[in-house]
């Protein structure tokens, strides 16, 4: 892969992270693996709204999505897990800049 399309891959992460729902929702998932309706009660927004930051982010290759039975269950990619355990504190806080 070439740097050009890796900028542009980074670009869209960091812009899908651009936004404070979608933030809450990676901070969630930075503790595991996680089913929907977890996510609806954790971020507080409404169902349509979760699928549109979800598909952002699915979309952006920061997390994956799995099927267990009639259940979506989402994780993030290895990739973000490690970059969001470089920005988190092991109790789930935020690092300052």
């Amino acid at each position: 892969m070439d740097n050009q399309t890796t900028r542009e891959q980074w670009a869209g992460v960091f812009a899908a992270l651009g936004s404070e729902p979608r933030l809450r929702i990676v901070e969630l998932l930075a503790t595991g693996s996680v089913q929907c309706q977890d996510i609806l009660r954790h971020v507080g927004l409404s169902q349509p709204a979760i699928s549109y930051h979800l598909g952002k982010l699915e979309r952006a290759r920061v997390l994956q999505k799995r099927r267990i039975g009639t259940r979506n269950c989402y994780q993030l990619r290895k990739e973000m897990e490690e970059l969001m355990q470089s920005i988190l504190k092991e109790d789930g806080s935020w690092n300052t800049l």
